[in-house]
């Protein structure tokens, strides 16, 4: 089974890549942590290196689930 995968890109020079959802429970990505209270659950932080040879910029990919304000379930 492969995982689902969005496309992102480097915040320092727009390289596109695919970064791998890392389960059903944290579907959103964002380059930018996420506020407190804007969540359910927890928050995972991946580190990734920009594979653009002339970059190679670190930084943080956040997954998250976030908070369903109008749920009416």
């Amino acid at each position: 089974m492969t995982k689902d995968k969005v496309k992102l890109e480097c915040p320092q020079c727009y390289w596109m890549f695919n970064a791998a959802i890392p389960n059903s429970a944290h579907p959103v990505a964002s380059l930018s942590k996420p506020k407190e209270n804007s969540f359910d659950g927890s928050v995972i932080e991946e580190v990734h290196d920009c594979r653009n040879p002339k970059c190679k910029e670190t930084f943080s990919i956040y997954w998250f689930e976030p908070i369903r304000f109008l749920d009416r379930s």
